[in-house]
Order: C-alpha cells, then structure tokens, then sequence
C-alpha cells in the first residue's frame, strides 16, 4: 500500500516540488484533517439531537395538560429536548410566581414566546459551532489551489528559460507539478461543501422542530394561565 503511494507519479510530484508547494499542500492537508474531524463530530451531535427531538415531540404532540408537559420535561431531562424545555418551564414559573393570582396577561404570553425563541436561538448557536470552518475551507481551498498552481506556472516557466527550450519534455513537469495544488484544493472543497449543506440542512430541521414544541408548549400553557 505505502509503495503504491510513494511509488505513484502525484507523489513524485509532490516530493520535487518546491517549498512554496510542499507548503500549500501541507496546509490543505492539515485543513482536510480538521474538516473531518468536524464533520465526524458534528453528524454524530445532530444525529443524536434529531432523535432526542423527534422524541420529546412526538410525547408533546400527544400531551393535553400541564402536568403532562411537566412530566415529559422530568422524564427527559438528560436529553437536548427536556432540557430545552425544562428552560421555559423555568421562565414560565418565575413569571407566573410574579403574578399574585397565578394568571398570564396576553403580554405575559408574549414575553414567554420571545422568550421561547431566544432559548432557540441559543440552541442554533450551540448546534452551529465549528461549522463556519466547513464553509470557509470549501470556499478558500480552491483559491489556495489556484495560488499554488499560478506560482508552480511561474516555477514551470523559469524552469523553461533556464532551459532555453520549450519542449514538452520540460514543460510538461512543471505544469503537472503546479496544478496538482489545484486538484488538492478540490479535494478539500468539494466534501467541505457537501458536508456543510448537509449539517445546514439538519440543523433547519431541529430549528423546525424546535419551533413546533414551542407552539404546542404555549397552546398548552394558555388553556391553563391565561386570563
């Protein structure tokens, strides 16, 4: 396996390259290790998020009282869902313990929803870390290819005119040697680009999710506090 690699023409590339080269492809690499690394721990993150909150939301779908909320939030409270949930059944009561007659005016109502969705906000925020990394490699990667592959050109072409020939025997090196950066910088991108979409689009659906607990939680909570 290591002499395919070491014995493969990119790698004879890479070994005659210049420093500048060697240099670039080094960062690529050490950002493709990092993007993995993230994409690693982030999909096993939302993944056990989803089922914590397709879970809590099915129990609150079914749930018709107070007390029912009550006890889904103490029963799941090791997960992300009770959690969430368990922060405003804290907003609720210090707000309701400020009323004397344990009743919610419409603003009260109002306040608890904003509220609500600040505790979302704080969750997106919470579920979104390290994902910025994932898309800016997928965006810089392809520049730093491209960087290298202009100054390998411009190696190449030194290289020509201390030749003083420009054959293809002495081109053709030069140009492979310069756009192999490109082709390294693609690597990065294209799974980086993926990746972050697909990590995008699965924290949309716990914001979604979110978001439905919230309404079935203030439905419930009128029918018992409010004036």
């Amino acid at each position: 396996m290591l002499d395919f690699i070491f014995k493969s023409p990119a790698w004879v590339l890479v070994a005659q390259a210049d420093w500048m080269t060697k240099l670039i492809l080094l960062g690529l690499f050490a950002l493709s290790v990092i993007c993995l690394s993230i994409v690693l721990l982030k999909s096993k993150e939302l993944k056990k998020q989803t089922r914590d909150l397709e879970n809590i939301l099915n129990k609150i779908k079914k749930s018709k009282t107070f007390d029912q909320l009550i006890e889904i939030a103490q029963k799941e409270k090791n997960n992300i869902g009770g959690k969430f949930l368990t922060e405003n059944l804290i907003d609720l009561k210090e707000l309701v313990e400020a009323n004397n007659d344990n009743k919610l005016s419409i603003q009260n109502i109002d306040t608890l929803e904003l509220i609500s969705f600040q505790h979302i906000d704080q969750f997106l925020v919470k579920s979104e870390q390290y994902l910025p990394i994932l898309g800016t490699s997928a965006s810089v990667t392809p520049l730093i290819g491209l960087f290298g592959t202009i100054w390998g050109l411009i190696h190449a072409f030194v290289n020509i005119s201390q030749e003083k020939s420009a054959d293809i025997a002495v081109i053709a090196p030069g140009v492979a040697e310069a756009l192999i950066t490109t082709l390294a910088g693609l690597i990065v991108a294209i799974p980086a680009m993926i990746t972050f979409n697909y990590l995008s689009n699965e924290i949309k659906k716990h914001e979604q999710m979110l978001s439905h607990i919230i309404d079935r939680y203030l439905v419930i909570l009128k029918n018992k506090y409010q004036k």
